[in-house]
């Protein structure tokens, strides 16, 4: 039975400019005249645990180059990092294990979504674990994408992650919205998110992070259903989402980064240095 795939579309990221590489590989020379093509390529950076896995890779994407550039590969979580502040990629295909051991990819995708907001993330991962699912959205990744499938579905993935939407099948959302709903805590707004809302529309989001749907959020607040949906329409525009889903997503990720930064706190406090640290590259291209 052929697997349906959940493509919700979000706000259109800012690109602004992009500094493209003057060389992929070692085969292609970017010239000026080329420079029209370039805007309609997707600028990406992937990761494998392993060299070869990278070139391997790199080669596949640079079949389809009327697609994508490959900007950087890397192999550990130092390498990724460099490559994504040097050349600012628009995705990143992050796989779940690293060089520096299994899930390092995973821990890696807090600190792309706080460092480098406007990099979109997609993990690729060897299986459709719930809980490897969940732990990739509530630490920023933009999409899921297993590597048991047709490199045709990853190009797809990353075009679609690129646009600002999320790359994610009925099944693996299921694994998010069933972790949301047994959350032992309510969900709550950031309060500086909540700062740029009305009372009224502070409200209706709160019943809305909750699971009601608008006539029960109609029903409690004493408004019409017409009114509520003009609420959530107007809470989207000005937060830059465009359904609910994504709202439940920021929620699971605001309270990992109330957490993480805790943590942090806790680290500092006790004259700890962070976990993952920028190193000098050694896949760019």
């Amino acid at each position: 039975m052929p697997r349906t795939w959940v493509c919700i579309e979000f706000h259109e990221p800012t690109r602004g400019d992009r500094r493209y590489l003057s060389r992929i590989g070692d085969d292609l020379t970017v010239g000026v005249g080329r420079l029209k093509t370039m805007r309609t390529q997707t600028s990406v950076l992937i990761s494998e645990p392993t060299k070869m896995y990278c070139d391997l890779m790199r080669k596949a994407f640079c079949s389809v180059r009327q697609r994508f550039q490959v900007a950087a590969y890397a192999a550990s979580a130092g390498e990724i990092l460099a490559g994504l502040q040097e050349y600012r990629p628009q995705v990143a295909v992050i796989s779940s294990d690293l060089e520096d051991g299994a899930l390092m990819g995973v821990r890696l995708l807090s600190v792309i979504r706080k460092d480098y907001p406007d990099t979109r993330t997609l993990l690729v991962m060897g299986s459709p674990d719930p809980k490897l699912v969940v732990d990739a959205f509530r630490f920023g990744a933009d999409g899921v994408f297993n590597r048991n499938s047709p490199f045709e579905h990853l190009c797809k993935a990353v075009e679609v992650v690129s646009r600002g939407q999320i790359w994610a099948n009925t099944e693996e959302l299921h694994y998010v919205l069933n972790a949301l709903a047994r959350s032992p805590k309510p969900q709550t707004l950031d309060p500086t998110v909540e700062s740029r809302l009305t009372k009224r529309e502070a409200a209706a989001v709160r019943l809305a992070i909750e699971g009601l749907s608008n006539r029960e959020i109609a029903k409690q607040l004493t408004l019409t259903e017409h009114t509520v949906k003009n609420y959530l329409f107007r809470v989207f525009d000005k937060l830059g989402v465009s359904s609910r889903v994504e709202l439940l997503l920021s929620c699971l990720r605001e309270s990992e980064y109330d957490r993480e930064e805790s943590a942090e706190k806790t680290e500092l406090a006790a004259g700890n240095v962070p976990a993952v640290e920028k190193q000098n590259t050694a896949g760019m291209l």
